[in-house]
């Protein structure tokens, strides 16, 4: 009997390594919505609205798709906007509201300047700002400052380690220097031998709330 279900027990195991393993986590359909925007297509930073599409709500169009290329800012709010849309956190927001919210993302407004879509989130209601950066989750949002003063808006995949220290962050979002949409990885500056240039002090963190109750 014993060597019976030994060998079924096994089987059971063999079964289990065979299936394949499935996207697992609350931010899994965010996940999707990223990865379902293709890779490349251009990077253009130069006036536009940065969006691979047009982004529409309550009948009105709020950006237009820009006409060639992303940037961060627009591929990370297109991602928001049809994740948002999703869940139901978008009903009963006004085209005006979520007009501001653009503009917050993006930081083009004086109180969001810092960060964007940490502060976006919360003031149109859908979300919150992660405060601890060891609490960001794959698909969370991200607003990244680096020590050259530039910056980035990027969707957050996971975290890169050295032994057990956080040493950079992998993520999704349009850059040059994956010439459009793509994965990349960056290193915090205060990592020893890996020249990076991201200030972790300035990292902002917005997730998204999950769908509310029926």
């Amino acid at each position: 009997m014993t060597r019976i279900w030994a060998i079924a027990a096994l089987a059971l195991l063999g079964a289990v390594a065979a299936t394949p393993l499935r996207a697992q986590g609350p931010a899994k359909d965010i996940l999707a919505v990223a990865q379902a925007i293709p890779d490349g297509g251009t990077y253009v930073w130069a006036n536009g609205s940065g969006a691979p599409r047009d982004i529409r709500h309550d009948g009105e169009v709020i950006l237009k798709a820009q006409e060639k290329g992303t940037y961060c800012s627009g591929f990370t709010f297109c991602v928001a906007m049809e994740a948002a849309r999703e869940r139901g956190l978008l009903q009963g927001k006004s085209a005006e509201a979520v007009r501001q919210f653009q503009k917050q993302w993006y930081g083009s407004t004086k109180e969001a300047a810092e960060r964007q879509c940490a502060l976006a989130v919360e003031q149109l209601g859908i979300g919150r700002e992660v405060k601890s950066l060891a609490d960001a989750q794959p698909g969370d949002f991200m607003q990244i400052w680096r020590t050259n003063k530039s910056g980035h808006s990027v969707l957050f995949l996971d975290w890169v380690r050295a032994g057990d220290q956080i040493v950079g962050i992998k993520y999704r979002s349009s850059q040059k220097s994956t010439d459009g949409v793509g994965d990349r990885v960056e290193y915090f500056a205060d990592a020893p031998g890996h020249d990076g240039k991201v200030d972790r002090q300035r990292t902002y963190v917005a997730r998204l709330d999950d769908s509310p109750a029926p």
